[in-house]
């Protein structure tokens, strides 16, 4: 996570790492110009009623069907809930409702939230975050996803601090994580997506430790326009994307892919006690992070590389 010249070998090096399998090189057709894309996904395809399809069961239902159980979060763009289906309890989703204002972010993260979610939500990819269906309640986009019982954000303070793993259990959390999301990620550009918001807060773990991306509601194509312009939270942004009109791309998501695995490793997020200004100064300028040593040299390699 470190900034050296162009021209140098261990520049080099930290590229090929950071991009791992995630090449950067080919033309993405751009997605919203596609006339049948266009027409696949506007938000007029969908209904005020849904049919989704769960363990070859198929459930019909409108949304005064949804029992609303809790509410698991809010961001900038809407809220969570825990929900079930009115005569289908053995079945709870998380339930995201956007607001669909149409002059404004509401809209756009709605419409990229459906576009990504129909797009690979469907495929039964074992780190995406499953999608089952969607529908529009009183000015609401409502979508209807697989249920995780927790985030990373929330975990990894646990992790630390209730039950302090040893140097093994610890090496192995990270490892494991890794692989899932840059299999994820890796998933995403398959399909010429990049997913702009890399972070714990959108990392899902299930009752069997798997790790799963979500939270579309921002993903973008490769070489679309609005890639360059300042979306995705801050203080996962590198270097490049600080005060600059740099294009979004692969990196950026495996930059903060490196932001997310130092902070769990370290059981907090870096640079959190710093002022935005003075946080983005030190990113700009070439910060290096004091990796923990209780993680194994290969790992350590690997987060100073993203």
């Amino acid at each position: 996570m470190s900034l050296t010249s162009n021209g140098s070998s261990k520049n080099t090096k930290k590229r090929k790492l950071r991009l791992m399998c995630l090449d950067l090189t080919s033309e993405i057709p751009d997605w919203d110009n596609e006339e049948n894309h266009r027409k696949k996904y506007e938000l007029s395809d969908i209904k005020d009623h849904c049919q989704i399809e769960i363990n070859n069961e198929i459930i019909s239902f409108h949304p005064n069907d949804l029992n609303y159980l809790d509410k698991l979060g809010e961001g900038t763009f809407g809220f969570v809930y825990l929900v079930q289906i009115a005569n289908h309890s053995n079945y709870q989703f998380a339930c995201k409702k956007i607001n669909l204002e149409y002059d404004g972010y509401e809209y756009f993260t709605s419409q990229s939230d459906l576009k990504a979610m129909k797009l690979v939500g469907k495929d039964d990819n074992s780190y995406i975050v499953k999608y089952y269906g969607a529908l529009i309640d009183d000015g609401q986009l409502i979508l209807l996803m697989e249920y995780l019982p927790t985030s990373l954000d929330l975990f990894y303070p646990i992790l630390h601090h209730k039950f302090p793993p040893t140097q093994f259990q610890l090496n192995q959390f990270i490892k494991r994580l890794t692989k899932h999301i840059v299999s994820a990620l890796n998933y995403l550009k398959s399909k010429s997506l990049i997913h702009r918001d890399v972070k714990p807060q959108n990392i899902l773990i299930s009752s069997k430790s798997i790790f799963k991306l979500c939270d579309f509601g921002i993903c973008g194509v490769l070489n679309d326009s609005i890639s360059s312009t300042h979306l995705g939270s801050i203080r996962y942004l590198p270097p490049e994307r600080l005060g600059s009109n740099c294009p979004y791309g692969t990196r950026s998501d495996m930059w903060a892919l490196g932001m997310t695995l130092l902070e769990t490793s370290q059981g907090y997020p870096s640079l959190s006690s710093e002022p935005i200004l003075s946080f983005m100064s030190l990113i700009k300028n070439g910060w290096q992070p004091d990796i923990p040593l209780i993680l194994n040299e290969q790992l350590r390699d690997l987060i100073s590389r993203l």
